[in-house]
């Protein structure tokens, strides 16, 4: 089931002269985003797969004729483990086991963002203290669990862009903000998406933010691929990529070829809003006899609801400089949750990133009743999310969870919650993120700054 090989794939192809956005894994999948994962993949890269071979008529797959890595005849229709395909099952421990780190490191970094901690502080002592001290870690990583554990199974690199997300949230909350701005610029490069994370720090003016993330765009999306392919292969890829994907995936262009895999409606168990009305509008028609693309009518009114959500989000956080690290936290939620409704392409694993969001949401509960009222601390948009969110991946149930668009709605909920939480909140005041006057050279002031605000 793995999407690992893509990736993996694409890295022996970016260091091997292949084109990236013409090689396929052993799915037949293509790879599907823009270079610089491919590139920084390089450690876990494998070889292309090798082709498979057309047998007589009746004649049975096996492992002897079929080389590995596709669908053979067998009860199990798995390979053994052996030489032939012994680095690709290193390769998927390496990433699982990466993966998993991960998540747990983007946990860690938006507790102590919300506490006003470092990331090397450990739990407290005192037995209470310390309940909530772990529970602000756990709960939120239960919330998402269901898409969590969705894209370590795939071998999907969401989770990658969680973590630097996390990670931007958090030195943003202790005035290291050239350097949160290069790390939001990294979900960006590696699958441009989600994309109005970007806009908070030219919407809040955070220069210094936003000077980093653009240094990051510029080497990431240009620097590093001129160098690994040189200017005009770069060039050539580019416009390889926007034509048989950027241009499909907005209903524009003649490209198909990326339409069974990625773009087409029914490709994928998409959960956008376009796919939500695409759905409901064929709804008396099975899955695959709806057509492949969208109606414009469709798009536009995805567009238009994305431009009214964008517009609450403003309204709900109002026009200043500096927020606190809860407000921050439910802003970058809000954009992400945006995102995730607007954008034409959205896997229900995506959900993951709503992490800081239900960080945010939790937090003033958690602290409140503490770890030993469990579960009963959740507000029932988070447990709605969360229930949805395992639902949709059952087998039988799951793929009509997907396709009524519950996912959607619980996500539409959780992101009502986060708005309203966040025009019922107080004004900034001293315990805020810090201001632009906390350079980089200064972290030890505003590490002290929050921990004094954590105290009050």
């Amino acid at each position: 089931m793995t999407d690992l090989g893509v990736f993996a794939c694409a890295a022996w192809a970016a260091a091997n002269g292949e084109n990236i956005y013409a090689i396929r894994d052993w799915h037949g999948w293509h790879y599907q985003y823009p270079p610089a994962l491919a590139i920084l993949f390089r450690p876990l890269a494998h070889p292309l797969p090798t082709e498979k071979p057309n047998l007589a008529p009746g004649t049975p797959r096996t492992a002897v004729n079929t080389p590995w890595g596709y669908g053979i005849d067998n009860h199990s229709r798995f390979f053994g483990l052996h030489r032939e395909n012994v680095r690709f099952f290193f390769i998927v421990a390496i990433w699982y086991a990466v993966s998993v780190l991960l998540a747990v490191l983007s946990a860690h970094a938006l507790a102590c963002g919300l506490e006003g901690s470092t990331l090397r502080d450990g739990p407290p002592i005192d037995l209470e203290p310390r309940r909530r001290w772990w529970a602000l870690r756990l709960v939120p990583l239960l919330v998402c669990a269901g898409s969590i554990g969705t894209d370590f199974s795939r071998g999907q690199v969401d989770v990658l862009m969680l973590a630097t997300i996390a990670l931007a949230l958090y030195l943003a909350t202790i005035g290291w903000r050239f350097s949160a701005g290069v790390l939001f610029s990294i979900p960006a490069a590696i699958k441009l998406f989600p994309p109005l994370l970007l806009l908070y720090p030219f919407w809040r003016r955070q220069w210094r933010m936003s000077l980093g993330l653009i240094s990051g765009l510029l080497f990431l999306l240009a620097l590093l691929p001129a160098a690994a392919f040189g200017p005009k292969r770069t060039g050539e890829l580019y416009r390889t990529w926007i034509h048989v994907l950027a241009q499909p995936a907005v209903g524009l262009g003649t490209d198909t070829s990326r339409r069974g895999e990625l773009t087409g409606m029914n490709a994928t168990d998409n959960q956008s809003l376009l796919v939500f009305i695409h759905n409901w509008q064929y709804h008396d028609r099975p899955r695959k006899q709806r057509p492949a693309e969208a109606a414009a009518a469709a798009r536009a009114a995805t567009y238009a609801a994305g431009a009214l959500m964008l517009l609450g989000v403003a309204i709900a956080s109002g026009w200043r400089k500096q927020d606190s690290p809860r407000r921050l936290f439910l802003i970058a939620g809000l954009l992400i949750g945006v995102a995730l409704v607007v954008n034409p392409i959205v896997h229900n694993y995506y959900y993951l990133l709503l992490l800081p969001l239900v960080a945010a949401l939790l937090n003033d509960r958690l602290l409140q009743f503490g770890s030993h009222a469990g579960f009963k601390a959740l507000p029932l948009t988070v447990w709605s999310f969360m229930i949805v969110d395992v639902l949709a991946r059952l087998p039988n149930i799951g793929g009509k969870v997907r396709d009524w668009g519950f996912p959607l709605a619980s996500l539409a909920w959780l992101l009502a919650a986060g708005a309203m939480a966040l025009w019922k909140q107080e004004p900034v005041a001293q315990s805020g993120v810090a201001s632009e006057a906390h350079t980089e050279a200064e972290p030890e002031v505003a590490e002290i700054h929050h921990s004094r605000a954590a105290a009050e």
